[in-house]
């Protein structure tokens, strides 16, 4: 367990009254996650990922760990710094150019802090020779730190500089063989935003600068996105765009939409230049890749910016901070009179004893009202919250809880019961995929 005294959260306050220029705040989330303390611009484009948010990503890169995991994935770790060479092999050093943030050292060699790592990988296979067909095929990915010289910067992490990423590659024999991992791939994503419960589409795109024979997108639904969909009033149908459904000819809506994914089928297009081959009995060549990335701090503020109102966050549930908060009594009130903060802390070992490990906050700023705090947590969002007030001193305890359905009282038998059935519902999202 936590207490809320010792985590570094800066809060802003904003006086009542004052205007706030548009130029400074663009964006729902980019409002809440300054405001509650959850980052802090550094300068445009850039910015420190406080310990709440920090958790929050966590949490949303140990889904796609295990969601990739489960399908044999293997998880690496590339130089955030790729030569130059590479790209300017690919054709993408040229294509992607203004976009490329450039770095030349002390000896006069060109290197890229690359946005995605097709170069990388395919000068990796290339440097170990030539691979076996019994090699293959094999998915490579990874999470970390990527880059763009975005020219207008904006939305805060929506279209950010530097910004979390999954990027995974699959190498194969075969386009045929690409094709069947491609599918896999697209299962696993299924699973994440699934488990994250978010109603993503997935939605045929061009293959832009990136190149290769197949596509897709994965937009999340948000009125500040920069993308739209067109989704079908009559079977749901979703693609990037079009006047009438492609499916059943019915009327489509459009809606603003965020990015939140790309997946591609590549062919040969980074192998072939880069000499990444593999030999067989029957054939030998350049591998086929595939490649498919995951915006996971996009994904964050996409999942607020679609949730939450103008005024307090609603996380997805798997991803919170924490998924419980304790609000003990204000010191002084009648509450106080009898109350023990060990009983706090002692409900606080239970809910993580039985589900929520190291997933428990207790709010300890006793000089609060349980009013003002149980505000205060309403807009951050938390799940869960738990109130301790003078009922605790009843036989049995019972507790008021917020979050799993209206406000009640209950017990700590009844709590866990809530929060452990909640947990193990089957998540019921209107998930949308067109091939």
């Amino acid at each position: 367990m936590r207490l809320l005294s010792q985590i570094f959260q800066p809060v802003i306050t904003i006086p009542k009254g004052a205007k706030i220029k548009n130029t400074e705040i663009t964006c729902k989330s980019q409002k809440l996650l300054l405001e509650c303390g959850l980052v802090r611009p550094t300068s445009a484009g850039f910015f420190t990922i406080l310990p709440l948010a920090r958790r929050a990503v966590t949490k949303l890169e140990n889904i796609i760990t295990t969601c990739l995991d489960n399908i044999g994935a293997q998880k690496i770790s590339l130089p955030c710094l790729t030569s130059a060479k590479l790209w300017k092999a690919s054709g993408r050093l040229e294509d992607v150019g203004p976009e490329l943030i450039n770095i030349e050292d002390r000896h006069g060699k060109n290197y890229i802090l690359a946005p995605t790592h097709e170069e990388a990988i395919a000068d990796l296979l290339a440097d170990l020779g030539s691979l076996t067909y019994k090699q293959l095929p094999f998915i490579l990915y990874q999470t970390g730190n990527k880059y763009r010289d975005e020219h207008r910067p904006k939305h805060g992490l929506l279209r950010a500089r530097e910004f979390n990423m999954l990027d995974s590659y699959s190498i194969h024999a075969s386009n045929s063989c690409a094709a069947q991992t491609y599918d896999v791939v697209t299962q696993a994503y299924n699973k994440i935003f699934r488990i994250i419960d978010l109603p993503v589409s997935r939605v045929k795109a061009p293959s832009g600068n990136m190149g290769g024979s197949l596509s897709h997108e994965w937009q999340l639904p948000a009125p500040a996105g920069e993308d739209s969909i067109s989704v079908c009033t009559a079977c749901s149908h979703t693609t990037l765009e079009g006047d009438a459904c492609e499916k059943c000819g019915g009327k489509v809506e459009k809606i603003n939409s965020i990015e939140v994914g790309h997946t591609f089928i590549l062919g040969t297009k980074y192998s072939e230049p880069l000499k990444a081959n593999f030999v067989a009995p029957d054939s030998s060549g350049p591998v086929h890749m595939g490649c498919y990335g995951i915006g996971i701090t996009r994904l964050l503020a996409a999942s607020i910016e679609a949730l939450s109102s103008d005024t307090c966050i609603r996380w997805p549930k798997a991803i919170a901070p924490y998924s419980a908060i304790i609000i003990g009594p204000k010191e002084g009130s009648k509450e106080w009179s009898g109350h023990d903060f060990s009983k706090v802390q002692s409900i606080a070992e239970t809910l993580e004893q039985n589900g929520l490990k190291d997933d428990v906050l207790i709010d300890d700023r006793h000089g609060l009202t349980i009013g003002k705090r149980m505000m205060l947590a309403g807009r951050m969002g938390y799940p869960y919250i738990i109130v301790c007030g003078k009922s605790t001193l009843q036989t049995p305890p019972r507790y008021e809880v917020h979050g799993g359905g209206p406000p009640r009282m209950v017990t700590i038998n009844e709590l866990l019961t809530i929060i452990n059935t909640d947990k193990m519902k089957k998540i019921n999202v209107e998930y949308t995929e067109n091939v």
